[in-house]
């Protein structure tokens, strides 16, 4: 019965392409034109040949069934040929007359008519013999059989022979079983069927005989029969996860090495090679199921998914046509012929890509497309193109396979464009369309960068962006600008702000004549090619804060008139503004005079007055502000005449012993209003230290004590009055050292006159000890030595420097010559040196001896 025929667009879907073999394939190509799939009504399938001079399809069924079934080339049946018992493998002779059969059942070789579909001849093989294989290659007919020690074998025959007779074969070897044949380009592959590991010989039988070439097994079983390319020189081995590729020569690995379908545990089962190197793959598991076509190089051309089943055993072979690919499926026991037309066709890759970044309005712009298809370039090919229906010129493909569309559109929308691709003698048509948008380009107005934001100078740039930075704008394009008072709510429309046409930047100028809260609204209405954009900023214009400058002399005369400028910066001001003017000076210190000023319209004021008190008199001026102007404030010191008065300091010495109280006068002349003076006293190396401060007595004086330690600087000084200016005077003084010594080694004292005098023993040499305050460590002490007699005392020596010791003491012995019953007296001078400006040079007291015996 037959099945109604599916249609195969409906039955399979396309794909966008196929990956190369290295990688695997992912999906199905497209379903050949011109397909069809149809039932055919085996109970089991072995072997398909296709004669195509006739038309014809021929499906063994194996061991136990009796016909063999004949189908168009569409899998419709034509007939049956009945009494081919077991028939199994198939063979078409050279010149297409004969199909051969193998009769497993029957141990015989049949041969059919291909023109009237009869038996015309049959060759027993012998008894148990069970062919099962058959192919032809050097003028002989070549079939695999089981030989009489039960091992398989393979035999031969001569067609063209009046009386064909089979012949056993020497030099072949004998297998486990029946082995499966396959012949191309002169060499015969011979495959053991049941070995656990791929067991083959090949042998070069273009002349007729077999010569051997080689005889061994690869690793893995076979999962599928052995197929030899159509020059002879490759092997096809059909493994558990790929077809492989081996030297029929000494079954090295030779290139492509591999074949893939569909991945881990894909089972192949089918190898179909056509006369042009082609190759098709049968595949029976995973989601790679169905039939992979190859060409030599290893590119993937194209993989089918069957409608239902999957590839039967050697269920695959090419058409006489080099175009049609016959596969024979299975699926539940049912079988099933589907037939590809153009299975050597690939799919078109055919791609559009939408502009880049967008299409315009009014501006030019490229749809870019590709051509392609596993490797394939159509360069110089054309492209059939329309929008929306209307036909476009025609785009080339170039050398890389691309091609791009130049178009213009005045509105925006979208537009559809089809590309139509009509196909070659390897590649099928394609069409593809893509709908492009057309839209203007978007525009933004980002917040501005402000140069000045003040009352009366607003200033602030900007840009009108769009997306991408696409432009460029058209010539007068601008941006319409409007102020809001957001206090008073008053609105002002501002002129236009011009855009760049190549940068969109743009600048506004404002005078809003007065600081507050506004909101400047920016807008861009748009242009054929760019979209409206907007934006609205708020920003605080702040008062100026003016710079006031006094222009005031350093010195005024009293009691004369007195006039001196200032300006406020950051004018102009409005009509009756003024500013407020202070005087503090020395009768006004807490309480300064205070009148106000005129400022004019470019912010200059004039300061008036005539001042009546002498010295520092200092002016103030403050502007209070107003809408537009903070405060501000600036001061100057003017220095106004006094008069000047005497004053003088006194003391009642020049020079004082060391810690001598000193008594310091200071005299003040004629003043107005301040008669205070003050005394410092500054001891030389020290501070200045006030000594006292009063008023002068009745004759102007001021007198007060101060006790000295050293040479000392007394100064006096007036602070001024209102009309007087202010006066120091200065008187220095000299401070002795205090000069300490001490006399050793006497044994008793005695008087004379009143005087003590320290007894020494002749022998003994007196020691003078001298200590100076304050420490001089490091200076000089001189020692003085003088005798009585004739009634006077007279000098007997002055020594040179003894040196102060680190506590500034220093010692020394007197030696006298003839001093028995003599008197003598010593003394010591401290001498200062010249970096010595505390205390002047100093000599201590006397100190009286006598010398007994």
């Amino acid at each position: 019965m037959r099945l109604k025929q599916v249609s195969l667009a409906a039955a399979i879907s396309v794909v966008a392409g196929l990956t190369t073999a290295t990688v695997g394939l992912t999906g199905p190509a497209a379903w050949a034109d011109g397909g069809t799939t149809a039932a055919l009504p085996l109970s089991h399938y072995a072997h398909m040949a296709v004669d195509g001079a006739h038309q014809h399809l021929f499906f063994s069924q194996g061991s136990g069934t009796t016909g063999i079934v004949v189908t168009d080339l569409s899998g419709n049946p034509v007939t049956t040929i009945d009494g081919e018992q077991g028939a199994d493998g198939l063979a078409l002779s050279a010149d297409g007359k004969t199909l051969y059969a193998a009769l497993t059942d029957g141990d015989a070789i049949a041969a059919i008519d291909t023109a009237t579909l009869t038996e015309t001849g049959r060759v027993d093989t012998g008894t148990g013999s069970a062919p099962v294989s058959v192919a032809t290659a050097g003028g002989k007919l070549w079939y695999g059989y089981t030989a009489d020690d039960g091992k398989g074998t393979v035999g031969s025959m001569d067609p063209s022979a009046a009386d064909p007779a089979p012949t056993p074969q020497p030099v072949m070897p004998h297998w486990s079983a029946a082995p499966l044949l396959s012949t191309g380009g002169g060499v015969l592959a011979v495959q053991d069927a049941r070995s656990s590991m791929t067991h083959v010989a090949t042998y070069d039988v273009s002349s007729g005989t077999p010569s051997p070439k080689v005889d061994m097994g690869v690793s893995g079983a076979a999962s599928g029969p052995v197929q030899v390319t159509a020059d002879g020189t490759r092997l096809l081995v059909p493994q558990s996860t790929a077809v492989y590729v081996y030297s029929t020569a000494d079954l090295s690995s030779v290139k492509p090495y591999v074949y893939y379908t569909g991945g881990a545990n894909s089972s192949p089962n089918s190898v179909a090679i056509d006369s042009d190197g082609t190759i098709a793959l049968g595949s029976t598991a995973g989601s790679g199921a169905g039939a992979y076509v190859y060409a030599a190089d290893q590119i993937a051309e194209n993989h089918f998914a069957f409608p239902a089943g999957t590839v039967a055993a050697d269920g695959l072979t090419w058409g006489a046509d080099g175009r049609t690919l016959y596969a024979v499926t299975q699926d539940n026991g049912s079988y099933a012929l589907d037939v590809l037309g153009d299975a050597k066709l690939t799919d078109t890759e055919l791609s559009l890509g939408a502009p880049s970044p967008y299409a315009i309005p009014a501006q030019r712009f490229t749809v870019n497309g590709t051509v392609g298809g596993h490797g394939f370039v159509p360069a110089g090919a054309t492209l059939k193109v329309t929008r929306d229906g209307t036909e476009l010129p025609d785009a080339t493909i170039g050398a890389d396979g691309s091609f791009g569309i130049t178009d213009t559109r005045q509105d925006e929308g979208g537009y559809t464009y089809e590309v139509s691709y009509a196909g070659d003698a390897t590649h099928r048509p394609a069409t593809t369309s893509l709908k492009v948008w057309v839209s203007r380009i978007g525009t933004t107005v980002p917040y501005p960068e402000f140069s000045s934001a003040t009352p009366h100078k607003v200033a602030f740039t900007s840009t009108v962006m769009t997306d991408l930075s696409r432009g460029p704008f058209a010539q007068g394009a601008a941006v319409q600008v409007t102020r809001v008072n957001e206090d008073t709510h008053e609105s002002t429309r501002l002129p236009a702000a011009p855009l760049d046409p190549a940068t969109g930047r743009f600048t506004v100028t404002d005078d809003p004549g007065t600081a507050g809260w506004f909101t400047y609204r920016l807008s861009f209405e748009g242009d054929t090619t760019h979209q409206p954009g907007a934006n609205e900023l708020s920003t605080t214009i702040s008062p100026y804060a003016p710079v006031l400058t006094l222009k005031a002399p350093a010195t005024a005369t009293r009691g004369a008139a007195l006039s001196f400028g200032a300006r406020l910066g950051d004018g102009p001001y409005g009509s009756g503004k003024t500013v407020t003017v202070t005087r503090t000076d020395a009768a006004h210190t807490t309480t300064p005079v205070t009148w106000t000023a005129p400022v004019a319209a470019d912010g200059t004021i004039t300061v008036k007055d005539t001042p009546s008190i002498g010295g520092a008199n200092t002016y103030t001026v403050g502007y209070a502000g107003d809408t537009s102007h903070r405060a501000a404030t600036a001061s100057a010191t003017v220095q106004v005449s006094r008069a000047t008065t005497s004053l003088s300091v006194a003391a009642n010495a020049s020079t004082y012993a060391y810690g001598a109280t000193a008594t310091v006068t200071a005299h003040l002349g004629t003043t107005y209003n301040g008669r205070t003076v003050s005394l410092y006293a500054t001891p030389s190396g020290g501070k200045k230290t006030l000594v006292k401060t009063g008023t002068v007595d009745s004759k102007g004086n001021l007198t007060a004590t101060y006790k000295l330690v050293g040479n000392t600087t007394f100064t006096a000084s007036y602070a001024g009055d209102h009309r007087y200016a202010p006066a120091t005077a200065t008187r220095a003084v000299s401070g002795q050292a205090k000069v300490a010594q001490t006399l050793s080694g006497y044994y008793t004292t005695t008087t004379y006159s009143g005087t003590t005098y320290r007894v020494y023993h002749h022998t003994v040499r007196p020691t003078v000890t001298t200590t100076v305050s304050p420490n001089k460590s490091g200076q000089c002490v001189h020692f003085q030595v003088q005798q009585y007699y004739s009634g006077a005392w007279h000098t007997l020596s002055t020594s040179g420097c003894f040196t102060l010791g680190s506590k500034s003491s220093v010692a020394a012995r007197l030696s006298l010559s003839h001093a028995v019953n003599q008197k003598f007296r010593v003394r010591s001078e401290y001498v200062h040196s010249s970096k010595d400006t505390t205390n002047v040079s100093t000599w201590g007291g006397w100190q009286y001896l006598t010398v007994r015996t």
